[in-house]
């Protein structure tokens, strides 16, 4: 019974996540269509710089999406993750700002 209860919410996270990413891709299609983000070296030079945070952010996303499957949720790790994963978003919402990259851009 508790493998059939992981495997509805492992199968639930990865729809969620294909669903969010294919929203992002929209409204990123949308954003960068207006030409805010027509400079192109300098969307790649942002990439570059980010591609390590972008990457740690991810592993806490899923790293918190499974704790959340869990039955033995810890609240105090939960937080922490989330904590983590705000610091992360700060981090590369400064370097889109140093680049006057608008966030449509790479959410």
């Amino acid at each position: 019974m508790r493998m059939k209860k992981n495997m509805v919410v492992g199968i639930a996270m990865v729809m969620g996540m294909l669903s969010f990413s294919a929203a992002s891709a929209l409204a990123a299609g949308s954003c960068c269509s207006e030409g805010k983000c027509s400079d192109e070296q300098v969307v790649q030079q942002f990439t570059r710089e980010t591609a390590g945070l972008a990457g740690t952010l991810k592993a806490k996303d899923i790293e918190l999406r499974q704790l959340y499957g869990y039955d033995g949720f810890d609240l105090g790790k939960a937080n922490d993750l989330e904590t983590e994963i705000k610091v992360l978003k700060d981090k590369i919402n400064l370097v889109a700002e140093k680049y006057a990259i608008s966030s449509c851009c790479f959410v």
